[in-house]
């Protein structure tokens, strides 16, 4: 199992699970990958194991507060194919993605989640910070060291 960056090149493999995750607007997809993939304020990386793409995960640096001075990352995507989860890719998903923000110098990374993803995010010690029955919003700040 290798987590790493997702490469232009695969755009095919990356699109079945977009497609699984779902709310997917096809028009203009592959443009919108590969301007992602090139776009060094996106983390996009992928849990890959032989061949095959078994998850990813998709945050993106806002860039600083004017006012605060400090910056914010926005989880967009977390997935992996159900055939895969209680694993531990998630996890290691978002560890990486934790990782990334504190190299960037965030102060936060936020993101809502699905209903159904509540109890992950809960045992990976995330908090809700604003409860609403189908996205639920968390945040997790990083302490500076």
């Amino acid at each position: 199992m290798n987590i790493r960056s997702v490469q232009e090149e695969e755009f095919q493999v990356i699109s079945e699970l977009l497609m699984n995750m779902g709310k997917v607007e096809t028009q203009g997809l592959q443009e919108r990958f590969i301007e992602t993939v090139q776009n060094p304020s996106y983390l996009f990386i992928g849990v890959f194991r032989g061949g095959q793409a078994l998850g990813y995960a998709i945050a993106q640096d806002y860039g600083f507060h004017l006012r605060l001075g400090k910056k914010t990352c926005r989880l967009h995507d977390l997935y992996v194919l159900p055939e895969y989860r209680k694993e531990g890719l998630a996890r290691q998903l978002m560890e990486a993605t934790f990782d990334w923000c504190k190299s960037v110098n965030a102060t936060w990374l936020q993101w809502n989640a699905s209903k159904e993803s509540i109890q992950f995010y809960e045992r990976i010690g995330c908090k809700s910070i604003k409860y609403d029955e189908e996205t639920p919003e968390f945040e997790i700040e990083f302490t500076k060291r």
